[in-house]
């Protein structure tokens, strides 16, 4: 029966029931009548904020009864528009009080994996840790022990890595597959982050969003979404899916999963065919007029030295004296197209390189890879590239994940430089979540007598698995051995070669199931102190103090850290209260930070605003880059063996047209952001799960379920050679055929049967041990079968 407002207002007269209504609709199922209690309750507020890393950072105003978490509210923010909060950080009251709560320290009794455990008391569990850390340190030296750390624990640990000496990781080959393409380019953070604030939207033109699903990921961000639209700006959302942000955007252009790169590299070809790039803007602040040798890809320099100390800056053709100069010589015209010989070597400039590689992705040539009609192609390439400032940014839940999002990274660079959209108002290339352009200051380190050093990490977290290193203990914080690998199977194979594995957790996740020893750590809502954690967000500093008491026998991230290094007599060099750390921390030179420390901060409802401008921050506005040039390199000599110094387009490893492997596996396994989880993060509360439909699903076209005797609601095997799982099935017309798709995070318990890691791609690929932030994990650049069961 279809809800018409008629039968909507009969319904309210008649009861939900009248329409078949379940969940929220109808609320018997839901509310109880309450009773005034409040003034028997011994009530009072306390300030925090949102520590799990859905981008949100909302500031929380708690109310606290009778020591009992019982709502919370958004707090207030001297900028209001950042006075937010969604329906996770509302959930938190349930969370905490999750029958999932790890209550005691606990002792594996069965093999890694089998989940079986017995309860100990706090001094067993330390001295256990103490002695199985030091049995490894003593024998093997502090890099024996890696530290893996989940991105939504505030507190890092790095104090315990620090002075253990040991490797410290968080989530390596996650989230940084374009990244990789992008940061080689301009510099900056691990992630590449899009250069302006989402704020800045309002002064931007076009916005193109690849597989970036804003909507569902950085929900409290859509207030600036909505902006922009108003105020004129075209949004469009390229996707293989039609996601929720492509259903609020402009424009929906639907593409061949795992071709985003294609797409670019066409784009750059009509841009460049139709000169409409930026000549002066590539001129000065880029590397398109360096000279390139035709004998060895490299740049022409007036010493060819390899030496890291005596490389000379690369040549450029002045058109004044008509001869090869220093880039940076002051006074000369570098040429922007050129093709000599010089002293017996040809050479000709990036931009000549650049124009002749084109020549092989033409628009006939994207429009067949990528599915995209070419008049849809030409018309996006004209917005991006005549309309004015632009933003061209991407998700981290999408073409990230697979095997050749470097490229979309590069490519991305590229197209950004031939605009003039870096360093633009309006303008930007990168990351869109997260709200992570903002304006920020710099913080005092804690510090160490230089004897005690973090231990390098000595290769990708996934390599621990299959290739010979240092370590012989993990100590995981978060649930990194579910959420930071794929291929659950080699995860599995390693953990029981290990010689000791900790767990420092509040839930029991599917990481627990494989220690040896587990704490139980307490929620970002409890401590044994008063003042609790301090960060940056949002132009603001936010500080967060104790909420309740720590639950159970848990205890805070701080105390857990501090009593392990109790145990190695080394606690004397911490901080002795996170009060002290954070004081510390503030009084920074920073002028952005004067008269900001905790007691300002209690007095401003626990949230100040940086001394910095009233507007949008934009980066690289002084055309200033992070290379060793200082200029947009977007010619790789690193990568030319790969032939990969300027991009050249590679499908995925495995989600392409034409392998021979679909016809064994023929869909696309994805693993999908939600509005409901941060990773593995609320995947057990009830509340949210209710209105998610309930638990895990996996997202099907109703053609493709149907195609192999499927119905709706169906129990199926997700399967491939690396492994398998069942879940339930659920049609819906927004997958396209040939995908199938589950939201990310689920644990082992959720699903009828096994990890939905156990089939995940594992595979990484060469060049990228030469990229910055090294392979990135191709988790959705996996081919499945589903069958019934």
């Amino acid at each position: 029966m279809g809800i018409s407002r008629r039968n909507f207002i009969k319904a309210g007269l008649a009861g939900s029931t009248a329409l078949g209504l379940s969940g929220p609709m109808a609320s018997k199922k839901w509310f109880q009548s309450a009773t005034d209690n409040s003034k028997q309750a011994n009530e009072i507020d306390a300030f925090t904020y949102h520590t799990p890393n859905c981008g949100g950072r909302c500031a929380f105003k708690c109310t606290v009864r009778d020591g009992k978490l019982s709502l919370i509210q958004p707090n207030t923010w001297a900028d209001n528009r950042f006075s937010t909060i969604c329906l996770k950080g509302l959930s938190e009251v349930e969370r905490v009080y999750s029958p999932d709560r790890l209550q005691t320290p606990l002792k594996r009794v069965g093999k890694r994996g089998e989940g079986k455990f017995v309860p100990i008391s706090w001094d067993e569990a330390l001295d256990s840790i103490a002695d199985n850390l030091k049995k490894v340190i003593d024998k093997h030296g502090g890099k024996s022990v890696l530290l893996s750390l989940s991105s939504g624990v505030e507190h890092n640990y790095q104090h315990l890595s620090t002075l253990l000496g040991t490797q410290w990781v968080c989530e390596h080959g996650i989230d940084i597959g374009a990244a990789n393409g992008l940061e080689k380019c301009i510099g900056g953070n691990v992630y590449a982050y899009v250069q302006n604030e989402v704020t800045d939207w309002v002064n931007s033109s076009t916005i193109i969003m690849l597989g970036c699903n804003l909507l569902e990921t950085t929900i409290t961000d859509s207030k600036f979404f909505f902006a922009a639209k108003e105020a004129g700006t075209k949004i469009i959302a390229v996707d293989p899916n039609y996601s929720t942000t492509a259903s609020k955007s402009n424009q929906w252009i639907a593409i061949n999963p795992g071709t985003d790169g294609a797409l670019l590299l066409g784009m750059i070809s009509l841009i460049i065919d139709n000169e409409w790039y930026d000549h002066d803007f590539l001129v000065k602040n880029s590397s398109f007029p360096f000279l390139v040798r035709e004998d060895n890809g490299q740049f022409l320099r007036s010493n060819q030295s390899v030496k890291e100390d005596d490389i000379q800056p690369p040549l450029v053709w002045d058109e004044i004296s008509n001869s090869a100069k220093p880039f940076n010589k002051k006074g000369i015209k570098p040429a922007l197209v050129a093709e000599h010989t010089i002293d017996g070597v040809k050479v000709k400039t990036v931009f000549s390189l650049l124009k002749a590689n084109q020549k092989q992705y033409t628009l006939s040539w994207a429009a067949e890879e990528t599915g995209i009609e070419k008049h849809i192609i030409t018309e996006l390439t004209k917005d991006y590239a005549t309309k004015g400032p632009a933003v061209l940014g991407w998700g981290f839940g999408g073409l990230d994940k697979m095997s050749n999002a470097d490229i979309v990274g590069h490519a991305g660079a590229i197209l950004g430089t031939l605009t003039g959209n870096f360093g633009r108002v309006g303008g930007s290339v990168g990351a869109l979540t997260h709200h992570a352009a903002a304006w920020s200051a710099k913080l005092n380190d804690w510090k160490f007598p230089k004897k005690f050093q973090i231990s390098p990490l000595e290769m990708p977290t996934s390599d621990f698995r299959e290739k010979k290193s240092s370590v012989k203990a993990v100590i995981n914080v978060g649930n990194t051995l579910q959420q930071h690998f794929a291929n659950l199977s080699k995860t599995q194979d390693w953990i029981q070669n290990l010689d000791f594995l900790l767990t420092i957790e509040p839930f029991h996740n599917p990481s627990v199931n494989y220690s040896d020893i587990v704490l139980p750590a307490a929620t970002p809502f409890e401590s044994e102190y008063d003042i609790v954690n301090m960060q940056i967000n949002r132009s603001h500093v936010l500080l967060s103090e104790k909420v309740i008491d720590p639950l159970y026998e848990s205890k805070s991230d701080f105390q857990i850290e501090k009593e392990i290094l109790t145990k190695f007599g080394l606690d004397k060099y911490l901080p002795k209260t996170p009060e002290e750390l954070i004081e510390h921390q503030l009084n920074s030179k920073d002028p952005a930070l004067n008269g900001i420390n905790v007691k300002t901060l209690k007095k401003n409802n626990f949230i100040m605003r940086l001394n910095v401008p009233d507007k949008p921050y934009r980066g690289l506005m002084d055309q200033k880059y992070d290379t060793p040039t200082e200029k947009i390199e977007v010619y790789t000599e690193q990568l030319v063996a790969f032939n990969q110094a300027l991009p050249n387009y590679e499908r995925p490893s495995e989600v392409y047209k034409g392998n021979p492997l679909m016809e064994k596996y023929p869909l696309q396994f994805i693993q999908a952001r939600s509005r409901y989880h941060v990773h593995s993060q609320f995947t057990n509360v009830k509340w949210l799960t209710q209105l998610e439909g309930g638990g895990p699903k996996l997202d099907i076209n109703p053609a493709d379920g149907k195609a192999r005797g499927l119905a709706n609601n169906a129990k199926v095997e997700i399967f491939n050679d690396r492994g398998s799982f069942k879940a339930t099935c659920k049609f819906t017309e927004a997958m396209r055929p040939g995908q199938v798709r589950m939201h990310e995070g689920w644990w082992t318990e959720h699903m009828i049967e096994g990890n939905l890691q156990n089939v995940t791609n594992d595979t990484f690929i060469d060049r990228h041990y030469k990229l910055t932030n090294g392979p990135v994990i191709p988790f959705n650049d996996t081919l499945v079968e589903v069958k019934k069961i």
